[in-house]
């Protein structure tokens, strides 16, 4: 929601007393509904949604089918406030095979105190895992990857890389001062380039250090239809490689559609095959002066020094690089370590890739 959607919360009129008026129920809901108003214009435009605080997920221990919602509260986008005031237990093991998101939303219902007959709006909340997003508002807790029903729910070995049946929560909606959110597929031929995954791991941290811009990397194992729900797509290659047809016209279709690809030669082979994606893409060698990967966030007048001109190619959220783009991020480059200088502009540099590919 824009800063401009949320003017509609504000209350256009308050209600005038005067002596001897008489207060009816809609005229008492009016008095009341003008501070509910205020109040949720004033959470959604001088804060934000998403969690205030608690409603931590954990997995049971010896693990099974139940996860365990801590106390906590939240805001969702119509600016209510939903308090979860117990600890809660969520079953999974009627749940299929599948993606599901661990969802919180706001609900009320009348109710009536039965000691004075008076009746009263109860607050309550809803929890509920659901493949797609309902059309009502609600707030993400967490997410998994179900294997199968029954299938036995643990917390992420790795949280930067959560597997089937682990608990992942990358996309769970905290408030904190996060300005942007990117999701990145990342593919290697071999696929075992397991310090590739080190680099780009070292990246999510800095760049939510640096920018407050959140990176969501998910390891794939090949293109396929896979990569349509990833903001951009790594290939890092080493090697000969082909993909077939279908792969191909995958990887074009996705581009085509106004998704972003990096592509990194591993060594002059793998170089070499990428260099060919590029081409077909129109990708031509980069322009300081031209090309926004120089500019933004961080201002570059020229790549890091082991990137020659002839070595580095782009086009419309297309970069292709034939030298190394992600082993800095680590602190290595051709068997040597780095300097901290060297890694912080490696760093930021890999900022400026992932900003121009996928913005």
């Amino acid at each position: 929601m824009n800063d401009s959607a949320k003017i509609k919360y504000y209350p256009k009129r308050s209600l005038k007393a005067y002596d001897g008026m008489s207060v009816t129920a809609d005229i008492w809901e009016m008095a009341h509904d003008e501070h509910r108003d205020d109040m949720r214009a004033h959470i959604l435009s001088m804060h934000k949604p998403g969690i205030i605080c608690g409603l931590e997920i954990r997995a049971n221990s010896p693990a099974d089918h139940y996860v365990f919602i801590s106390p906590g509260a939240a805001v969702d986008d119509n600016g209510h406030v939903i308090i979860v005031d117990q600890t809660i237990a969520y079953d999974f093991g009627d749940e299929g095979s599948g993606a599901y998101k661990l969802l919180l939303g706001y609900a009320e219902h009348e109710k009536e105190i039965s000691e004075t007959k008076v009746k009263v709006m109860q607050h309550e909340y809803i929890i509920a895992a659901r493949q797609t997003l309902p059309k009502q508002s609600v707030v993400e807790l967490g997410r998994v990857l179900i294997s199968g029903k029954g299938a036995s729910i643990r917390d992420a070995k790795d949280p930067l890389q959560p597997r089937r049946d682990e608990l992942d929560l990358r996309y769970r909606e905290d408030r904190t001062d996060i300005r942007d959110r990117i999701t990145v597929g990342v593919v290697t031929y071999p696929s075992d380039n397991d310090w590739v995954y080190k680099s780009w791991s070292i990246l999510i941290k800095e760049m939510e250090t640096m920018l407050k811009t959140r990176l969501i990397v998910d390891v794939l194992p090949e293109i396929d239809d896979r990569i349509n729900s990833y903001d951009m797509v790594y290939i890092g290659a080493a090697g000969s490689f082909n993909l077939d047809a279908s792969q191909t016209a995958m990887l074009k279709n996705y581009y085509n559609n106004g998704k972003g690809l990096l592509l990194e030669g591993l060594d002059s082979e793998g170089g070499k095959a990428l260099r060919k994606i590029a081409e077909s893409l129109k990708a031509v060698q980069a322009d300081p002066e031209r090309d926004e990967l120089f500019h933004q966030p961080f201002f570059f007048r020229i790549p890091p020094e082991q990137i020659t001109a002839d070595k580095l190619f782009c086009a419309e959220k297309l970069v292709f690089c034939n030298a190394s783009l992600t082993l800095p991020w680590c602190g290595e480059l051709n068997d040597d370590l780095l300097h901290r200088e060297e890694i912080r502009t490696n760093l930021e540099w890999g900022a400026n890739l992932v900003t121009y590919c996928a913005r």
